[in-house]
């Protein structure tokens, strides 16, 4: 049994992470919910952003919250999805074509520019699953000087299209925006499971995981975030 911390966008990633992590690795493990809390009360609140502030707050810290938390932590799992680098302006703030007379000057967490000169695509990454690996990877990257014992995971476009991956085995799973309201959410039921409007609900996603697990294979074999997650994974408990 391994002892993970998780940092991701909400409390429905949290339970579809770590239904996967046991998936993976074959056992029981203990997870540690870091960011946000499970009872919402996070200072940083939900989403992307909340990740990336967790991280830059936390990141010369890093290997004395692990180690401080009892048992020590094996490693961290940190997840944001691919949907941020593309439809998320300020994600690029940083980015090397992006030319922005506030830039260095402003957190892009907090940019309150009128007019903002990034337009997406971004130059430097494309519009592709790989690109947007690449550019939050590297994002998250930057806010932690070491990157050793972390998973730094970007299912594209959301961990939703893992979801559909598993259920309709879809070739296109990663290259769908917005899985969750384009396709799960659209009916009343999805495979034959209720869903209550646009609201993700964790015992819904707790049904959903079940399944995405058991299809394991297929997704991994339908989306390169999904495989790359897997790969860092068996790399950490190896």
């Amino acid at each position: 049994m391994k002892h993970i911390g998780i940092v991701c966008e909400g409390t429905t990633d949290f339970i579809l992470l770590t239904a996967i992590i046991d998936k993976i690795t074959g056992e029981k493990n203990k997870f540690f919910f870091l960011q946000p809390d499970a009872d919402a009360r996070s200072p940083y609140g939900n989403g992307w952003k909340g990740v990336l502030k967790w991280c830059r707050d936390h990141g010369e810290i890093k290997e004395q919250i692990m180690s401080g938390i009892q048992p020590t932590l094996d490693f961290l799992v940190i997840q944001m999805d691919g949907d941020v680098s593309r439809k998320d302006k300020p994600s690029h703030c940083l980015c090397e074509s992006t030319i922005c007379s506030e830039k260095g000057k402003e957190d892009p967490l907090f940019c309150d520019t009128k007019i903002c000169p990034i337009s997406l695509p971004c130059k430097d990454h494309g519009a592709s699953p790989a690109g947007y690996m690449e550019h939050l990877k590297k994002l998250i990257s930057a806010m932690l000087p070491d990157i050793k014992d972390t998973c730094i995971v970007i299912p594209c476009d959301s961990l939703e299209a893992w979801i559909v991956a598993a259920y309709e085995n879809r070739q296109d799973a990663e290259a769908i925006e917005d899985p969750w309201g384009n396709v799960i959410s659209k009916g009343k039921t999805y495979q034959g499971i209720r869903i209550c409007g646009r609201k993700k609900r964790g015992n819904t996603f707790q049904l959903f995981s079940e399944t995405v697990c058991s299809n394991w294979r297929q997704v991994t074999t339908l989306c390169q975030s999904a495989k790359d997650f897997e790969q860092i994974i068996c790399a950490l408990i190896a």
